[in-house]
């Protein structure tokens, strides 16, 4: 009998077809892209960056930092990931320019980070360390990849989210065990992370924290899902307008740190 929870990181080539219709393509991604445009814009400018986008999925970010005229090295630990964002890049908005500056590997991040390489400028891993089963090897794996004062993105599930999530849909016994790890096959995270904790390893690691943002801050919580797409724009304004407002941000069913190293 195979164990409730995983004990190893998570390969979504299983997945890949159902994270496209309902993520990628959805409010969801939307939204999700809405907060990082913001965030980006106002704190880092692109332009002939040498960045890694380490598990990037179907490559929905390495697409805007493209545009943005940036170089993108895309890895996954998935193949059916990474053939995906080869697909989307290339039937994208982009010039071909712009899509020499992509390159591809299939890898996991640990491999990648053993890797003796030059260093980029800035590093994004999107929704890649809930899934891992050792989250707190992240930047111990990724620091000497990253040049001094480079930029480091991180997107993680947030367990503060799911506790509310689970509190409104009375869901009381699971809150009570405090066991929020998610099952073998299913989208809950293997690890879904606090934002203080997550903060508290950049810190360690000699890392400033610039921008902090909630992602569906209160967009999922929706209870009646026959309006999740009801008048798009305004959730995109009023997603924006809460992500950075307290106590909103707490509840983001993701957190984004916009993070700089010091040194």
């Amino acid at each position: 009998m195979s164990p409730k929870h995983p004990s190893e990181d998570r390969n979504f080539d299983d997945l890949a077809t159902r994270f496209q219709n309902k993520i990628y393509d959805s409010m969801k991604g939307r939204l999700r892209l809405a907060v990082l445009r913001r965030d980006f814009t106002e704190h880092v400018a692109l332009a002939g960056m040498r960045t890694l986008d380490l598990g990037a999925g179907q490559g929905q970010w390495a697409m805007e930092m493209l545009q943005r005229d940036a170089s993108v090295h895309l890895t996954d630990v998935s193949a059916e990931m990474l053939a995906q964002a080869q697909i989307n890049l290339a039937q994208g908005n982009l010039t071909n320019e712009q899509r020499d500056r992509a390159s591809f590997q299939q890898i996991s991040l640990q491999d990648f980070a053993a890797q003796k390489l030059p260093p980029y400028d800035l590093i994004t891993c999107h929704a890649v360390l809930e899934w891992l089963d050792q989250p707190e090897i992240f930047f111990a794996a990724v620091d000497p990849l990253l040049q001094s004062r480079g930029w480091c993105s991180l997107i993680f599930y947030n367990v503060n989210g799911l506790i509310f999530k689970n509190l409104l849909r009375t869901n009381y016994k699971k809150v009570i065990a405090g066991d929020f790890r998610g099952s073998r096959g299913g989208l809950t995270p293997l690890n879904p992370l606090q934002p203080e904790q997550v903060r508290s390893w950049a810190e360690k690691w000699n890392y400033e924290v610039i921008c902090q943002s909630g992602i569906r801050v209160f967009h999922d919580y929706v209870l009646d899902k026959k309006h999740y797409e009801k008048d798009p724009d305004a959730v995109e304004n009023l997603e924006l307008q809460y992500s950075r407002q307290s106590p909103y941000h707490d509840l983001g069913r993701y957190i984004h740190l916009l993070l700089r190293k010091r040194n």
